[in-house]
């Protein structure tokens, strides 16, 4: 579907319309996959190109470049409630667990569009699969769909090891939020997005009470606490002792 959607504006989510970057307007058509897909219950679309890569002398058709957006109107998402000081500490502290995920190479507040984001900026370079990836991660806040969830932006690209690829801000992040328009969501809508989010709270606190676990946490349980403070629940506050983006503006 890419190449057929691709030059179109994004007008399938509901929490907002853009326009696709650049290098998704004009791709050609494969065979793989449609390249284009968007789940309905996340308010989710992604988009992604195929390239050709050499591990060894095995010959691989994998993602190149890939681009998504989540407003997580399914309410599945790690923070959603939090306010946007205490969503950047959970998202660190949770990524300092061992198996927690991949750190950050860098971690900052950024102003794309108007919107406060937390940026997260990944790199990894596998010297034995001669393959290398970047990505940026964007979680934004605004005061326009009614929505109290941040919303999540994301651009990629993979490429053999040392080639020259592009700068993921200026090609797809930049063009991205220059023709972003937030849409105002109907009371259904934004109804039906809280009640998911206290059904996951609901769910959260039933285990809790169990003693049973709810996603890797620390000893203190400081992870599991935070999101039952924040969903509204009479627990205490923990201190989520995590190193901290640097405010930056552009």
């Amino acid at each position: 579907m890419l190449c057929t959607e691709g030059a179109k504006r994004v007008t399938l989510t509901q929490r907002y319309s853009f326009d696709l970057p650049e290098p998704f307007r004009h791709t050609v058509c494969g065979t793989l996959s449609s390249g284009f897909t968007y789940r309905k219950d996340h308010d989710a679309l992604s988009v992604g190109t195929s390239g050709s890569f050499s591990y060894g002398t095995v010959q691989v058709t994998a993602g190149s470049l890939y681009m998504g957006v989540d407003s997580f109107l399914s309410g599945k998402g790690d923070g959603l409630l939090y306010p946007k000081e205490v969503f950047a500490k959970a998202k660190l502290a949770a990524l300092a667990l061992p198996g927690g995920g991949f750190q950050p190479n860098q971690a900052d507040w950024v102003t794309r569009g108007g919107y406060q984001c937390l940026r997260f900026y990944e790199s990894w370079r596998g010297q034995a699969v001669g393959l290398q990836e970047d990505e940026v991660k964007y979680w934004c806040w605004e005061g326009e769909s009614g929505l109290k969830q941040p919303f999540y932006v994301h651009a990629g690209q993979r490429m053999p090891l040392g080639a020259k690829g592009y700068d993921l801000d200026q090609t797809f992040i930049q063009p991205f939020f220059q023709s972003l328009k937030i849409n105002p969501l109907p009371v259904p809508v934004l109804v039906e997005s809280q009640r998911k989010l206290q059904a996951i709270c609901a769910h959260a606190k039933s285990r809790y009470d169990q003693g049973l676990p709810w996603g890797a946490d620390y000893p203190d349980q400081r992870l599991t606490l935070t999101e039952l403070h924040y969903c509204g629940y009479d627990v205490p506050l923990p201190d989520l002792s995590a190193p901290q983006p640097q405010a930056k503006t552009d």
